[in-house]
């Protein structure tokens, strides 16, 4: 069975646990939910008034599930991360801290590519004919180590105008395209923070990403790839919407965007879902670090109708 996202967006709701259940309930309104543990991939938490307790966040933990605590624009404040019982945690923390700068470099140079040559799959996907497509692909492969022409930037702006449209741009405050934006994101971060912590890696430690205030730069690098099988859940979301000027997230849009985590892709392994290719893929970084050059497998897009 595919693990879950739970989210608590409403005030007054209490959890706690039972026989292996995370119990969610409001017994003001009557209502009550039971979730198996080892079914959660993560508990968002978006409303402000939740009781939840410490045994809760390690039973959740231990089961390898992640917490998200965020705001109203879906933007996570605080991740908890499951590192319960990682027994080669010490020696691929080591590798990690090893890793030279040429690797970080190139390693950061293979991320962009793939996210670029991705962002041309979904653009080609919903318009075949747009010239921007053939642009990004050669910026994809024109990208040098640590992308120091900043490829990455100048493939982001061209893209999201060509598939959000000119006037579109990217601000995480608005309550637009942005706010399905957000939620998608923080949903594949969430995987992707369970990926690192569970192949035994600290997210503090990242390759390009390195700002003071950035508490998961490793996690932020890495979920670079994926952002495009985002874009294109929401791109097929806001053709349901009538008015994208102002969208309310209501309980059935985001149960579209969460289904990003069991979205089919590719790996050695076959078809596998979008959660077991990203912890593949940081398993495959992992590698990288362990000989000391780039090995990073992606697991391939299917964009399929």
């Amino acid at each position: 069975m595919d693990r879950q996202i739970i989210e608590i967006m409403n005030d007054g709701f209490s959890l706690s646990l039972y026989r292996g259940f995370l119990v969610v309930e409001n017994k003001e309104r009557k209502l009550k939910q039971e979730v198996p543990l080892d079914n959660i991939l993560a508990l968002v938490l978006s409303a402000n008034n939740i009781m939840i307790s410490k045994n809760i966040i390690d039973a959740i933990c231990e089961q390898g599930g992640c917490i998200i605590f965020c705001g109203k624009t879906y933007l996570p404040s605080a991740i908890t991360l499951p590192y319960t019982g990682h027994w080669l945690i010490a020696p691929r923390v080591k590798q990690q801290i090893d890793c030279s700068k040429p690797l970080q470099k190139n390693l950061w140079k293979s991320i962009v590519q793939n996210k670029i040559f991705n962002q041309a799959k979904i653009l080609e996907f919903f318009f075949p004919e747009h010239s921007n497509i053939a642009r990004l692909k050669q910026l994809a492969k024109e990208t040098l180590s640590d992308d120091v022409r900043n490829n990455e930037g100048v493939a982001a702006s061209l893209y999201f105008k060509s598939l959000f449209g000119k006037k579109f741009v990217r601000e995480r405050l608005n309550d637009d395209v942005n706010i399905l934006l957000n939620y998608t994101y923080t949903v594949l971060r969430a995987m992707v923070a369970r990926a690192v912590a569970g192949n035994g890696l600290l997210p503090y430690l990242g390759l390009k990403h390195c700002t003071k205030s950035n508490p998961m730069p490793l996690v932020d690098d890495l979920i670079e790839p994926f952002r495009a099988m985002a874009d294109k859940i929401v791109f097929e979301e806001i053709n349901k919407i009538i008015n994208i000027e102002h969208i309310d997230l209501t309980p059935e849009i985001k149960r579209n965007l969460a289904r990003i985590i069991s979205v089919p892709v590719v790996t050695e392994k076959g078809c596998v879902s979008l959660t077991d290719g990203v912890y593949d893929f940081v398993g495959s970084l992992v590698d990288s670090f362990e000989v000391k050059k780039v090995l990073l497998k992606y697991p391939e897009i299917l964009v399929d109708k």
